[in-house]
């Protein structure tokens, strides 16, 4: 009895031990879940709290881009408004619009056809997006590649473009250049086809819109290009960079621009009730700014009783819209060092000169990758008189049969079987 009761005791100490070192670890346990939870919470509810934080609000007038920008009434050639008309400015992608304008020419000219073949070259292919980025040898249509230059604003269908015109991007630069001057775009200097920032490569609003109305006088056949709001490529959707397509009625083109050097920049043309107006904006601090000004510029014109049409400047005075001084450059105020924007979007914007959002039309397809075709085959001169066989008749030939052949008539061969 004595050594049972001795190891029931022995046992009982044991499970008492466990039950103890068990009670300890599930309050450990027990503590840290709760622990966890709690920081869990309190996370979360920072979290929420984040999200709650109100947007600074401002107003769409305080967004309004501070530097040049300028409204024209196509029709009249007269400038209803502008800041800084003449002021020198890096025109990044709406450099495209001068290579679009070359390549109308040379069209109208009959130097190239819109179905005519722009292969791209290791020097197009070598420029940073935006871009396509078709491998070396790839063909498509002129009519094609304007589509990516003016939606997809397309660095290196750019550069292939001008190779194709020219024979070389610098030749082509030295047309667009020549085009500028005959134009009267007297601030203006192009170094190459695309906007790619280069020191040299400038322009102003007033030269924008110069050519920009260019380019809607000479050439209407090609203004829905520019109103296309995006291409389809494969299962490609890309979109145009120009908003107001989408978000101000009438809208029918043109193009953005943007480099670190220059801010955002945007030529737009809207047509209302018969009314053709071209907003230029230069150096806007990112893409709602870019937008709104343009839009409230637009807005003006076509409400303003002061803005009717007869009124305003001649924009073929080149000497009423301001010095012509150097370019500012931009970069420090709108880019990181590592080339990003600046701007974060994180304020709410009270009121807006855009519409909501609509669709304008489905994306437009374009192609690349046409097969080069194969020439023609060529006989070696001994062999090009020599002459063809006959085709031989199956089974023997018939008395009439022979005596044609025999005078030189031509002999009536059997019919195939089906």
């Amino acid at each position: 009895m004595g050594v049972l009761s001795g190891f029931a005791d022995k046992r009982m100490r044991k499970l008492t031990q466990k039950a103890k070192r068990f009670g300890v670890f599930a309050f450990l346990s027990a503590s840290l879940i709760l622990g966890a939870g709690m920081d869990l919470g309190a996370e979360a509810a920072k979290k929420k709290s984040k999200k709650k934080a109100p947007l600074p609000e401002v107003s769409v007038d305080e967004i309004l881009s501070p530097n040049p920008m300028l409204l024209l009434d196509v029709d009249t050639g007269k400038v209803l408004y502008h800041r800084n008309g003449n002021q020198k400015w890096y025109p990044a992608s709406l450099t495209k619009m001068m290579t679009a304008y070359v390549t109308f020419r040379a069209i109208a000219s009959g130097e190239l056809h819109p179905d005519s073949l722009v292969e791209i070259s290791p020097h197009a292919l070598s420029y940073p997006p935006s871009k396509m980025g078709f491998k070396v040898g790839t063909r498509l249509t002129v009519d094609n590649a304007l589509k990516m230059v003016i939606v997809k604003s397309a660095n290196d269908i750019a550069a292939a473009l001008a190779e194709r015109v020219s024979g070389s991007e610098a030749a082509f630069a030295r047309r667009m250049n020549d085009e500028a001057r005959r134009l009267g775009m007297v601030s203006s200097n192009f170094v190459n086809a695309n906007g790619i920032h280069r020191p040299g490569q400038k322009s102003s609003a007033r030269d924008m819109a110069v050519l920009a109305r260019a380019i809607l006088i000479e050439f209407p056949q090609y203004r829905p290009l520019f109103q296309i709001p995006a291409i389809r490529h494969g299962k490609r959707i890309l979109r145009s960079y120009n908003k107001l397509l989408e978000s101000y009625a009438g809208t029918n083109g043109m193009k953005t621009g943007f480099v670190c050097a220059s801010g955002f920049n945007l030529v737009a043309a809207a047509n209302r009730n018969g009314r053709q107006l071209v907003a230029v904006v230069l150096g806007a601090p990112n893409t709602q700014s870019r937008a709104e000004t343009a839009a409230y510029l637009l807005n003006r014109g076509f409400t303003q009783p002061n803005m009717v049409s007869g009124r305003g400047l001649s924009i073929a005075q080149s000497a009423s819209f301001g010095p012509q001084l150097e370019p500012i450059n931009m970069r420090p105020e709108i880019c990181t060092k590592r080339s990003n924007p600046k701007w974060s979007g994180r304020v709410k914007v009270i009121g807006s000169y855009l519409e909501p959002r609509f669709k304008l039309m489905d994306p437009v397809r374009v192609y690349a990758g046409i097969k080069k075709k194969k020439g023609r085959v060529v006989m070696p001169a001994q062999l090009v008189h020599l002459p063809l066989a006959a085709p031989r008749a199956k089974g023997p030939l018939k008395l009439t049969q022979l005596r044609k052949a025999q005078s030189g008539g031509l002999i009536s061969l059997p019919k195939p079987k089906p």
